[in-house]
């Protein structure tokens, strides 16, 4: 026979807060990438040499905004996270409360 399971709706909140601090940090942390990148030519210069840095086939903006794309699905996938972990609280609070009224 399996064991006793206990679900704290808190401690669900407290980790839907830990997620949802984690995709604001992520998300900043993309949207810097991307102003930190923004001067166009100005870092790199706009002779052959600055061109084949900035554009070429693996060039720093081709790589930078795929860093900054791929940071900013990991912060909607904590996004996510966040939401499904409210939800889940709030229905396990609810569904506690159901069956305490039931009972009662």
């Amino acid at each position: 026979m399996a064991g006793r399971v206990q679900v704290h709706p808190e401690a669900v909140r407290a980790a839907a807060k830990f997620a949802g601090d984690i995709q604001t940090r992520l998300q900043s942390m993309a949207d810097n990438a991307r102003t930190a990148v923004s001067p166009g030519a100005a870092g790199w210069g706009d002779d052959d040499f600055g061109s084949n840095f900035a554009d070429g086939a693996k060039g720093f903006s081709t790589s930078s905004e795929t860093m900054a794309t791929g940071t900013e699905n990991l912060a909607k996938s904590f996004e996510k996270l966040h939401s499904g972990l409210t939800d889940s609280a709030d229905k396990l609070q609810n569904t506690e409360h159901g069956n305490t009224e039931t009972f009662a």
